[in-house]
């Protein structure tokens, strides 16, 4: 009888020792701090300012600076909505964009000479003053949005 009690104790040790490796391996992974990258300031950050902005008709014709991490530059998205009118913000109100246009990188429209950018769109209408920005988003799928501060175009 002695001899059985010692096989069981023994079978009990083992089953105890394995099960204890494996929760140790399984949970053992699932310790630790897990989030996406961050992206490094001096390495994957930019920054847009407006150079200038002109009206030509229907159109609208921006150069911004792009400083930093220019190469990082995926997207340039013009936020914009008219100012006053039936559908239009007040001036002195808050702005929300309520239409953008966007060029990625490989799109016709999105002009990036060394640091400085290029967009056009040609979808206003001459009589209506409009507010926009224009926002810039990195290629690396954590960065947070960029923005120009916001500007007031004039009707012709």
């Amino acid at each position: 009888m002695e001899r059985h009690d010692q096989g069981v104790a023994m079978r009990w040790r083992m089953i105890a020792t394995i099960v204890f490796l494996l929760s140790t391996t399984l949970f053992g992974c699932a310790l630790g701090k897990k989030e996406w990258p961050v992206a490094q300031k001096s390495e994957d950050l930019f920054k847009l300012t407006l150079i200038s902005g002109a009206r030509r008709d229907n159109c609208l014709l921006l150069q911004v600076a792009v400083s930093g991490a220019s190469q990082r530059l995926y997207r340039a998205s013009i936020q914009y909505d008219t100012v006053g009118g039936e559908l239009g913000t007040c001036e002195g109100c808050p702005f929300i964009p309520r239409d953008v246009v966007n060029f990625t990188r490989d799109q016709d429209g999105f002009d990036m000479e060394g640091e400085t950018l290029s967009l056009s769109m040609c979808s206003l209408d001459p009589k209506i003053e409009y507010r926009f920005r224009v926002a810039g988003k990195s290629e690396l799928p954590t960065s947070p949005l960029v923005y120009t501060d916001i500007f007031t175009t004039t009707p012709q």
